[in-house]
């Protein structure tokens, strides 16, 4: 007799519950198919008053519920036609990346034929933004699943927080030590596009541009897309659009009100500002019709409290970031985007943390700036090119508080952190694509080739002083020395060229295949990456749909690996326990690379199946895996001679999730909640581990284990309701389990598995309320925010050392936070 395990049983369970839906609901679908009435839409897609004619147009159908129905693309006459739609009306949505989206409605009568005519201006502007938990399967961008918050969401729930607070909106995203984690991988193995362009620092493949939220439109994050248009990337794609001015002129200025600071556990005590992020934004024609101008700025201050440390010790956040875009329509045929901006910032004691007092911290200072330029053109009647020139640039300081030798204990660091650094990198980007649909060979085809080239350079400087390690009672276990200044000189040229089709066989079925090629410039190794994606309808009212693919995803090689031998190395001498008597010689780690480096890559494999059961209730059930190989990382190994850091491309991951998410309400009150149990290991001594803008002094044994993103379960709501008008509920619910750590002795060693001991469970509840009142012609909303209202026990830092008498205690908690809300609106 053969028993099946638990975890085997659910598993199945998750399959047979998959499979019933989708056997359901294609026996309701031929069911209604057998019966019902139908019609045909039909129509032509043109621009400049019908003058020329549109090819490759996503033309989307919505029934009365707002329920997308079918979807075409127009052929290369701009041709389209949906046929056996039930009778009813229908809005008709169609859109084009550089063009203004038109809406029309169409009444479908038994047997008969609609037929409409979409006139779509070049680059004119939109102020509507849609809200979306789960992205159409048939989205434009990509066929793959997808998670999208606009701007509108995130200034709600989240307001004056950007991306970041976008981001966090997501189930699939985790925020951790070095910024968020998509789908359990590690924050610079995922990507960044400011539209079509990358948008990171080439050192470390890190986002660290903050844009002003208002001029957001919206973010998506697409974990697998299968066009390989999309790549430099393993673990998760981060693709944010900007605003664009509208025809008429726009002036607006919000988050005036500061929130305050309050003395631990009062509600009316106040003793400063804790955030303060107002912004401004201008946008109009500068020629009507032709030229647009959006102008949007944001200035971000904020004061860190760290519960564990003294009131009076804090933490400082301070940015500004401009960004201006223009939109120009230079002819029928042809457009031009200019956008650009720069963003000074610092951050005052770094670090700063249970174990880390103020003196130990580090302040640093970024200096970036960036600009873009975007053109289109069509090409007869079914070709369209697009040419985009970015470049970007960060200047970084990493200061420490002080010249005095940095001594880590396990309950406290004394003097002043060890290393100082500066840091110029720059990269250039130029990107060119050509698309052309037709109809031929099966179906409808949207074929679209493309050539990147991205050119970068890293300057820097490093000095590390002494690091002195010592036990709880102050003798001296560890010294490392290091061996002086060193200068970072590294320049790379990564290319790619790519080809895909999309194939649309029939209105209810799209394929995406293609193939990319890259060089990566830092290991000089050539790579062919393959993808396919699939998405049917299984039903004709659309409201059932499965996707899946699979495909290879290449990271970029950041520019720190390619600097990584011109890092001071280190002499690490052991004491006995006198503190006096050196256990042995010393030992000089040189900084080695292995041969035969490679770009980590991952493959990447998922399957979902999309329910719009109802006009206010919709699911999403999906499985993905992903299998990384060739990471980076270092290792402290024995060589002749001596000991070395070793850099190789030997670290792998694994990465698995079931995921189940359901949308309840419409307009006022809406909630989307899901879960997600995963499954994420991999080599731990990832190299940004240690080389990241601030260095990290001790590298110690790899290993393969539970992932510092290992989230077995999580559960995130998020939910808004209006009861009247005049009122606005809106609150977060984020459970997942605690995080992995490892545990050290008072030399620094890792002791027994790595990441075997966890954080205690996450739960975290922010709500609020607002309320509407009326003055003159303004309608303000006055309200409050509660953070962590319930004081869920949140802690970030753990006694990890086992010769401290804390082993084991948790600190640093995010506390109860009250802030008053006021916004404006006319």
């Amino acid at each position: 007799m053969t028993f099946i395990g638990g975890s085997s049983l659910i598993r199945l369970t998750r399959i047979a519950f998959v499979v019933l839906c989708v056997m359901c609901t294609i026996r309701s679908a031929r069911a209604q198919e057998s019966s019902a009435p139908t019609g045909t839409i039909e129509g032509t897609v043109s621009t400049q008053s019908g003058t020329v004619k549109l090819p490759g147009v996503l033309v989307s159908i919505r029934g009365a519920s707002d329920q997308e129905v079918a979807q075409q693309v127009s052929d290369d006459t701009g041709h389209f036609v949906v046929t056996n739609l039930p009778v009813a009306r229908y809005h008709v949505l169609a859109s084009l990346d550089g063009f203004q989206s038109v809406e029309s409605e169409a009444v479908v009568s038994p047997g008969a034929v609609a037929n409409l005519t979409l006139d779509l201006p070049i680059a004119a502007v939109s102020e509507h933004v849609d809200v979306k938990a789960t992205a159409p399967v048939f989205e434009a961008e990509t066929l793959a699943s997808s998670e999208q918050v606009a701007a509108s969401e995130t200034k709600v729930l989240a307001p004056g927080q950007g991306v970041p607070a976008a981001l966090r909106l997501m189930t699939g995203v985790i925020e951790v030590p070095g910024g968020d984690s998509i789908d359990g991988g590690r924050p610079f193995q995922s990507g960044t596009q400011l539209g079509a362009a990358t948008l990171i620092d080439p050192a470390t493949n890190l986002a660290r541009v903050p844009l002003p939220d208002n001029g957001i439109d919206t973010v998506s994050v697409l974990p697998n897309p299968y066009e390989v248009e999309f790549g430099r990337f393993s673990s998760g794609l981060v693709v944010i659009q900007t605003k664009r001015a509208a025809d008429r002129w726009k002036i607006d200025v919000g988050n005036l009100e500061p929130a305050l600071r309050l003395k631990r556990f009062t509600l009316l005590n106040v003793t400063g500002v804790t955030v303060w992020q107002p912004d401004v934004e201008i946008g109009g024609p500068l020629v009507k019709g032709r030229v647009f101008l959006q102008q949007t700025a944001q200035y971000h201050y904020q004061t860190i409290d760290i519960p564990s440390r003294p009131e009076i010790e804090l933490k400082y956040n301070r940015w500004f970031s401009s960004l201006t875009r223009v939109d120009a329509n230079l002819s029928p045929r042809h457009s031009l985007v200019v956008a650009g901006g720069f963003v000074p910032s610092s951050i005052d004691q770094e670090l700063l943390g249970t174990f880390i007092p103020p003196d130990a911290t580090v302040n640093i200072n970024d200096d970036v700036g960036h600009g873009m330029v975007t053109e289109r053109a069509l090409l007869g009647k079914a070709t369209a090119v697009e040419t985009t020139l970015e470049y970007h640039q960060y200047r970084t300081g990493v200061s420490p508080q002080g010249p005095a030798p940095m001594t880590m204990r396990p309950e406290t660091t004394l003097g002043n952190f060890y290393n100082l650094q500066n840091r110029n990198t720059s990269a250039l980007q130029w990107i060119e694509t050509a698309s052309h649909s037709y109809t031929g060979l099966g179906g409808v085809h949207l074929l679209k080739v493309g050539a990147d080239l991205l050119r970068s350079s890293y300057d820097g400087t490093s000095d590390s002083r002494p690091v002195l390690i010592e036990r709880s009672n102050g003798t001296l276990a560890r010294r490392l020395d290091f061996d002086g200044p060193s200068v970072q000189s590294v320049d790379s040229t990564d290319v790619a060229v790519f080809a895909q089709d999309r194939f649309q066989p029939v209105s209810r079925a799209s394929i995406e295949f293609g193939g990319r090629f890259d060089h990566d410039g830092i290991t000089d190794h050539a790579s062919i990456t393959p993808r396919v994606g699939l998405a049917v309808r299984l039903n004709r009212a659309g409201t059932a749909t499965l996707h899946g693919g699979w495909g290879l995803f290449y990271e970029r090689t950041p520019s720190v690996a390619g600097a990584f031998e011109q890092f001071e190395a280190p002499v690490d001498t052991r004491f006995d326990g006198d503190g006096v008597t050196p256990l042995g010689p010393s030992v000089f780690y040189a900084h080695l690379t292995a041969p035969g480096l490679e770009p980590a890559r991952s493959s990447t494999w998922d399957v979902a199946y999309d329910h719009h059961v109802n006009a206010i209730f919709s699911m999403h059930v999906g499985v993905l895996d992903r299998d990384g190989s060739h990471q980076l990382i270092v290792d402290p190994v024995q060589v002749i001679g001596g000991a070395a850091y070793v850099m190789s491309s030997t670290g792998r991951s694994h990465y698995r999730q079931q995921e189940v998410s359901v949308h309840i309400g419409r307009d006022a009150a809406s909630m989307n909640a899901s879960y997600v149990h995963s499954s994420a290991r991999e080599s731990l001594n990832t190299l940004l581990n240690f080389f990241d803008v601030v260095l990290q002094p001790i590298i110690g044994d790899n290993a393969y284990a539970p992932a510092m993103a290992d989230a077995p379960h999580r559960l995130l709501l998020r939910g808004r309701a209006m009861p009247t008008p005049g009122w606005l509920l809106v609150a977060t619910v984020d459970w997942r389990s605690g995080l992995p750590y490892s545990i050290v002795n008072e030399d620094l060693d890792f002791i027994g598995p790595r990441n075997a001991l966890r954080f205690p469970s996450y739960f975290r509840v922010d709500a609020g309320f607002e309320r509407r009142f009326g003055v003159a012609r303004f309608h303000p909303w006055v309200g409050l925010r509660v953070s962590n209202a319930l004081n869920s026990f949140l802690p970030s830092d753990v006694q990890a050392n086992i010769g401290s008498p804390a082993f084991g205690s948790f600190y640093n908690s995010v506390y109860r936070e009250y802030r008053l809300r006021i916004r404006f609106e006319k």
